[in-house]
């Protein structure tokens, strides 16, 4: 300990002593940290020893893996977990007076450098500094789940309170919200996503790469001031920083996956990390094969390509004597000042999209068992889009103390999107025979139109955003009472967009719209250069008011110069330990949120239908009422957790749009009112011990009032009632390393009407959506070759055979609309994707 370098420079026995009582005073404050230590097939570790690195604290695990430690509070300790068996394993933990924290631990076969995971949290748990954040999946099960876009965004269709029905998309709506009001950060950064995406097919991959990331926490609503400005949720990814080289390689049918990263050797002290780290990888996506069991018959070129990189420099790593002291209020204080005062961070990620399309005819049958429709299209034309965008950032952290720490980031976000599509369509609609009993049984009988689609496109957009932000962090004693956060944020915006687009519907020899008009359908053209600027500030104060309570009080002021609006958002969140067992294994915790959140336009709500802009559009506002139950019991002999929600919203300003696929179209020169409101439900443990499987519910209701119309309030375009999810794994007893994965999602229909209609645009409702996929793995784990330290190999190889689409559901994502010969329109369904295989092996090396 540095008390005993200390001692030497203390020439009077009496300030030694004094030095000795206020030292043992403010270690006196303590932790405990406990958990379970498991190996790669989840079974436990017994005789595992862990320690602290720099204290005398330790303990071995027990026959079932478990351990518990208590550690002084108010520092940063390295936990090490050791076994003449196993890797070591090191966890890096701030220790909070009072609090109980519950991490599990794998150490892996075979005994080597030492591998170092940070922040690994159980399912579902609820930082305390960030209320209403929720670590919902281990990161080891984002590579197992049985999806068909690989990507952390995906993901989060399995939580109360998502919704998406579109398995071709990354995108998600939360409580009511839509695509447009959900912020993705990643290590801090702001993610965007496409502008010019019209449906699943187009889009690719979601930003976060599951191959890199350490962590992530995600909130439906409710959540703190250091987050900004959308309306609905926020998802908070983490890239890894290395501690070791890994490496790891996914080749699927529909994906490839590449990913290393390293660190520099420490030649002073070999057993720690070096000054530089390297993060990198590459993910390759091609959903042809998806694609061609969809209604519409043709050539599909889809091809999704993207690398991402970090690299961290630490000027300096080394450890720092800690100061010790009397505060004015006399009690005793200990700062310990940080290991890496300054850490530089570079980021980069450049994506390649394109969507090749020369469709050649589909067939459809729609309705109902007593009357049924069939739609014969025949096409000629192609459809081509296409996106690239890069993003890099320069990122410094200085720490002048483990109590006090700045961030500043420099962000550069670009993107060119394009759309060229020249597509005819000549189609037959027809009456189907649904008799059982006639020889024309599922034979269209009567011909009820004949007519000719036609679709016109050459747009073309630009977008930069370019950023600079500076935050802190301060914590005011040991035991952190106070922990301030502030920040400030410049952010200029520059969109160039061109645009000629027009579509038309024939049905009888001429053109019609849908008011009877002749004329074009619809017709697009206009050009923007637009420029724009925002400016953001933000406080919050998390107060300890005792060791059960936590408040979290904090504010946003925005100001944007495009139509000179100040924003100010209150928020706040309490925090309360109602009960917790001793050991942490049960506990009960209420949480409670408010807060007001803005929106400013972007580029897509200032646009009308024609192609013009509403540049005078105030920003959308919600008002977050939110009461939630965080529950850890014991059911089998095995931990539980029951994450529970009520929630209110009160929705203001609102731009009403429609919703045709992932496109969402608004409507600039209507504002509305409205309202959201509904339960969460989630629980989540190990139904199979060892092995972590969950169950999702939601319930919904949401509305909105057009200002200035007679219809009142009425569904808004995700009312989606009633959605669940679950995903649930099971292994053989004999031999764990077997395992299946079940992934379930469902939804009751969301609401939509005919194009261009906003009187009409919630008028109709979906098909309910439902889909089960299903997974069925091997995992095999190696011993390091000879055991030799240093030498680089395979560490282990999962392989899997999914079923996508287990039921063969037919989902509907969208409906494209027709006319028969007397002007009458009829919708028809747009299918996603059919029964299909799939296959993956990822390969780990170290």
């Amino acid at each position: 300990m540095h008390i005993f370098a200390g001692m030497k420079r203390l020439k009077h026995p009496v300030l030694f002593l004094v030095w000795l009582a206020v030292w043992q005073a403010a270690a006196a404050q303590t932790g405990t940290v406990k958990g379970r230590v498991m190996d790669p097939d989840n079974r436990p570790v017994a005789d595992a020893f862990v320690s602290a690195i720099g204290a005398d604290a330790g303990d071995r695990t027990d026959a079932e893996g478990r351990y518990q430690i208590v550690l002084p509070a108010g520092r940063t300790w390295r936990i090490r977990f050791s076994h003449n068996a196993y890797r070591a394993a090191e966890i890096e933990l701030r220790i909070e007076d009072g609090r109980i924290y519950d991490q599990p631990v794998k150490l892996l076969l075979r005994e080597t450098e030492t591998v170092t995971i940070i922040g690994e949290k159980d399912p579902s748990d609820i930082d305390d500094r960030n209320a209403m954040l929720v670590s919902p999946i281990r990161m080891e099960e984002v590579v197992r789940m049985p999806v068909v876009s690989p990507s952390i965004e995906s993901l989060m269709k399995n939580m109360p309170g998502v919704v998406s029905n579109n398995e071709f998309s990354s995108q998600y709506q939360v409580r009511g919200g839509n695509f447009d009001e959900n912020l993705v950060y990643v290590n801090g950064i702001e993610i965007y996503r496409p502008f010019l995406a019209r449906s699943g097919q187009q889009e690719g991959l979601g930003f976060s790469n599951p191959s890199m990331a350490q962590g992530l926490q995600f909130s439906t609503g409710g959540f703190g001031a250091q987050y900004g400005d959308r309306l609905s949720s926020v998802l908070d990814v983490t890239y890894r920083t290395p501690k070791q080289f890994r490496a790891s390689a996914e080749v699927g049918v529909i994906s490839t996956n590449l990913h290393a990263e390293g660190v520099s050797p420490n030649r002073k002290q070999p057993g720690q990390p070096g000054r530089f780290t390297w993060l990198l990888g590459a993910r390759r996506f091609e959903m042809g094969y998806f694609l061609n069991s969809l209604d519409v018959r043709g050539e599909y070129r889809p091809s999704y390509l993207d690398i991402q990189g970090m690299a961290t420099f630490t000027p300096s790593r080394r450890a720092y004597p800690e100061r010790i002291y009397t505060r004015r209020n006399g009690q005793p204080d200990t700062l310990f000042y940080a290991d890496d005062k300054l850490k530089f961070t570079g980021f980069f990620a450049a994506t390649r999209n394109r969507y090749y399309f020369e469709p050649t005819g589909r067939e459809t049958t729609t309705g109902t068992i007593l009357q049924a429709f069939r739609l014969r299209t025949a096409f000629e034309g192609r459809e081509i889009s296409a996106y690239t965008t890069t993003l890099g950032a320069l990122m410094l952290e200085h720490k002048p103390s483990t109590r006090l720490e700045f961030s500043y980031i420099l962000t550069a976000f670009r993107t060119d999107e394009t759309e060229r599509f020249d597509v005819e369509g000549g189609y037959l609609l027809g009456e189907v025979n649904t008799n059982l009993g006639s020889d024309e049984f599922n034979e269209a009988e009567f011909d009820l139109g004949i007519g000719t689609q036609y679709r016109h496109a050459r747009n073309f957009l630009t977008a930069e955003v370019l950023s600079a932000e500076a935050t802190g962090r301060w914590s005011s004693d040991n035991a952190s009472t106070h922990r301030l956060t502030f920040g400030i944020k410049a952010q200029a915006q520059f969109i160039r967009d061109q645009l000629k687009e027009y579509s038309f519907l024939d049905s009888a020899g001429y053109l019609v719209d849908e008011r009877g008009q002749f004329g074009v359908e619809e017709f697009i053209e206009g050009a923007a250069d637009l420029r724009t600027r925002l400016y953001k500030a933000f406080v919050q104060d998390e107060w300890q008011l005792s060791p059960r309570a936590l408040l979290i009080l904090g504010s946003r002021l925005i100001y944007y110069d495009l139509n000179g609006e100040w924003m100010f958002s209150p928020r706040g969140q309490l925090l309360i330990r109602l009960r917790e067992s001793p050991d942490g294994g049960t506990g009960t915790r209420l949480r409670v949120a408010a807060g007001l959140y803005h929106q400013p336009p972007f580029y897509r709500e200032l646009r009308r239908f024609d192609g013009s802009l509403n540049l005078d559009l105030p920003a959308q506002r919600s008002l977050h009422l939110i009461a939630g139950l965080d529950h850890r019991f014991i059911a089998w002999g095995r931990p539980f957790r029951l994450f529970s929600e009520l929630y209110y919203k009160r929705l203001y300003n609102l731009i009403p749009y429609e919703v045709d696929n992932i496109r969402i179209r608004y409507y600039p020169d209507l504002q509305a009112r409205g309202y959201a409101y509904g339960a969460d439900l989630r629980v989540n443990g190990e139904f199979i011990r060892g092995v972590d499987s969950w169950f999702s519910l939601g319930l919904l209701k949401t509305s909105e009032d057009v200002l200035g119309d007679t219809a009142g309030f009425v569904p808004r375009p995700t009312d989606q009632r009633v959605t669940a999810a679950l995903y649930f794994q099971d292994e053989l007893p004999i031999n764990p390393t077997y395992k299946v994965h079940v992934n379930f999602v469902y939804g009751s229909g969301l609401r939509f009407g005919p194009p261009r209609r906003p009187e009409f645009r919630t008028a109709f409702t979906f098909p309910p959506y439902h889909r089960v996929d299903i997974g069925f793995s091997k995992l095999i784990t190696f011993r390091a070759r000879g055991e030799q330290r240093g030498k680089r190999g395979v560490e282990s190889i999962w392989a899997t055979v999914e079923i996508f689409n287990l039921l063969a559901r037919a989902n509907t994502v969208s409906y494209v609309w027709v006319k028969d010969l007397q002007n009458n329109r009829y919708s028809v369904n747009n299918y996603l994707s059919a029964r299909l295989l799939n296959a993956r092996v990822v390969m780990r090396f170290w």
